[in-house]
């Protein structure tokens, strides 16, 4: 009997160990510095980032990674779900094999969720108009999204105040 029972546990399926939210702090050569929060997706291909980087202005992304690419040019539409509920749709920006957005209001309303969710799923078309969709595990925590939103001065839940503008100098 015991063994028949150690051949089975032998012969069983090993667990698919479930994608885990990994955190990267770099700065490059210029001084750059980036940090990011991602995961990869249920597909093992896929990858969502929350991305913070610091150059002359802090700029904070949500983006959306995949194997393929899914078009370059114009923006268009990605839709966000987080635990199957509705769909929070924007307009990402498509530089090729990935996409994001950076806008301060859509990263505080996409983050606040996350943080509180289990599941994310993205949906979104290619460059052929053929529709493209990941599913991802969310933080079991906001401490690491809290800890890349911080870095460029975000604070979780708050949308940041509009910089203001210079004055331009007067004509002489």
């Amino acid at each position: 009997m015991l063994a028949f029972l150690l051949l089975l546990q032998a012969t069983s399926p090993t667990p698919t160990p479930t994608p885990i939210w990994k955190l990267a702090d770099r700065t490059n050569s210029a001084g750059v510095r980036s940090i990011s929060a991602s995961v990869t997706g249920n597909d093992g291909l896929s990858r969502f980032v929350v991305k913070c980087d610091v150059a002359s202005e802090p700029i904070v992304s949500i983006q959306f990674i995949q194997p393929q690419p899914l078009g370059s040019g114009a923006d268009k539409l990605v839709a966000v779900r987080f635990d199957g509920g509705p769909a929070f749709t924007y307009n990402w920006q498509f530089p090729g094999t990935g996409t994001y957005i950076a806008d301060p209001a859509a990263i505080t309303k996409l983050t606040s969720f996350l943080v509180k969710s289990k599941t994310v799923r993205v949906e979104t078309t290619n460059g052929a108009s053929f529709a493209v969709q990941a599913n991802f595990v969310a933080p079991t925590g906001d401490a690491m999204i809290r800890q890349v939103l911080g870095v460029c001065g975000y604070t979780l839940g708050v949308v940041p105040p509009v910089p203001a503008k210079p004055a331009a100098e007067p004509a002489e």
